[in-house]
């Protein structure tokens, strides 16, 4: 019934009428299939960024010939536990990487206790910090490993579509996109400053490798 009722209505279109239709939908549909990618692919980026940090880190360690720590779980109080999340061993510094995902874009200052979250749907929230958690990790691994800090540097590594409009600037501190991070690391790297000493640093290395209480059972 269905199939004789579109067939009489048909016939009474012209054929720009009908060419008309055809495009409509086919409009429709794209627009639907675009819009059902849009959301796969925005929960497929927040579902595994932590894949994606991790084999964006790993190629700069490959790439440089860094040593790299992944996962360092270490004690920071009686009963707490702290992780970080990459320990990147370079020629001149040791970066403290720690993996975070935004819905949406941050703004604010370095030194606010809260930066402003901006969502996408134009809400606006509050979420803490993450450079006073990275100062605090990096102050902490650097009093358990007697690791100087200011050979230390903290970066909170975020999702590429968070845009961060921050007033921020620490030479030892950062908050950067996934995509810069290659960049940021080749900067900070050239700056006019000895390398450390490869034995030291290996011994570091080492050391603090002992330390991971992901290695204990």
């Amino acid at each position: 019934m269905l199939y004789l009722f579109l067939s009489m209505v048909l016939a009474k279109l012209s054929t720009l009428q009908i060419s008309f239709i055809v495009t409509v939908v086919v409009v429709v549909a794209l627009l639907l299939v675009g819009l059902l990618y849009l959301f796969y692919h925005r929960m497929t980026i927040k579902k595994k960024f932590r894949e994606y940090d991790y084999k964006k880190v790993m190629s700069i360690a490959e790439s440089k010939d860094y040593f790299l720590i992944n996962n360092f779980l270490f004690r920071v109080g009686d009963n707490d536990v702290a992780n970080v999340d990459h320990i990147l061993f370079a020629d001149k510094y040791i970066y403290i990487i720690n993996d975070f995902y935004y819905e949406g874009d941050l703004g604010g200052k370095e030194n606010d206790k809260s930066l402003i979250l901006y969502k996408p749907n134009g809400q606006k929230f509050y979420t803490d910090n993450p450079l006073i958690f990275s100062n605090k990790i990096v102050t902490r691994l650097s009093l358990i490993t007697g690791v100087d800090k200011s050979l230390m540097i903290g970066i909170i590594l975020i999702n590429d579509n968070c845009q961060v409009a921050l007033e921020n600037h620490s030479k030892q501190f950062y908050i950067i996109q996934r995509k810069r991070l290659k960049a940021l690391i080749r900067a900070i790297e050239s700056r006019d400053v000895g390398n450390i000493n490869a034995t030291q640093l290996e011994d570091c290395v080492h050391a603090i490798s002992k330390m991971n209480r992901r290695n204990r059972k």
